[in-house]
């Protein structure tokens, strides 16, 4: 019942607040108590609905006033937004050799979800993010990963872009481990950028840095 009422509405709440809170509960919900298989069976199939609908599963919210439901599209992308942190907590609960291309596929939404303008979200993602990189088949991904957020970082054409991609490369690194850094090039690709490149890349250089400083 709870998370049925996060889902439906505090995370489609119009106050900025109210979804930032419902999105950590959710996201903190999950992470303790999601680990069972009948949480598991119930929590997957709950958040993959919401993100592919942007709708609340409403039969689960008993008597409460389902006219204060709201169901508009703005309403429906927030509810995806919040929804996809908590794919990322559920994913932490799945075990490596029977759903790794579930949580491949988690990971992947997540890495989409970085693009959102929403800087609280990009956060929430990262957090989610960073505890995958050992997960499933992550490992073997974490080159390509890392390769397609430097570029959303130094060379995506929105703000929004280049500081989701600058989360994304701190998550990657937290949780793969610092020795990434000097592994994949990192940090000369980002002294690069700060030397030659472009306002944009310099900007999305300086991002990547603030978050590596601030996660490691």
């Amino acid at each position: 019942l709870l998370v049925s009422f996060l889902s439906a509405f505090s995370l489609a709440d119009a106050n900025i607040r109210v979804r930032d809170e419902a999105r950590n509960t959710t996201r903190d919900v999950v992470a303790i108590n999601g680990g069972s298989e009948d949480a598991i069976a119930f929590l997957l199939p709950h958040f993959e609905t919401v993100l592919s609908s942007g709708k609340a599963d409403l039969r689960s919210l008993g008597s409460l006033n389902l006219d204060k439901v709201i169901q508009n599209v703005t309403a429906s992308d927030r509810r995806k937004e919040g929804v996809v942190v908590a794919l990322g907590s559920v994913a932490l609960h799945l075990k490596d050799e029977e759903n790794a291309d579930k949580i491949d596929s988690t990971i992947d939404m997540l890495l989409d979800a970085l693009g959102t303008s929403s800087e609280a979200v990009q956060s929430s993602v990262a957090l989610c993010l960073s505890k995958l990189m050992k997960k499933g088949r992550a490992r073997d991904r974490i080159e390509s990963i890392l390769e397609g957020l430097l570029k959303r970082c130094l060379l995506g054409k929105k703000v929004a872009i280049r500081r989701g991609g600058a989360y994304g490369i701190s998550a990657v690194v937290k949780g793969s481990g610092i020795a990434s850094l000097k592994k994949y090039g990192i940090v000369k690709q980002l002294e690069e950028a700060i030397t030659d490149g472009s306002s944009e890349s310099k900007e999305g250089a300086l991002f990547a840095i603030q978050q590596l400083c601030g996660r490691l």
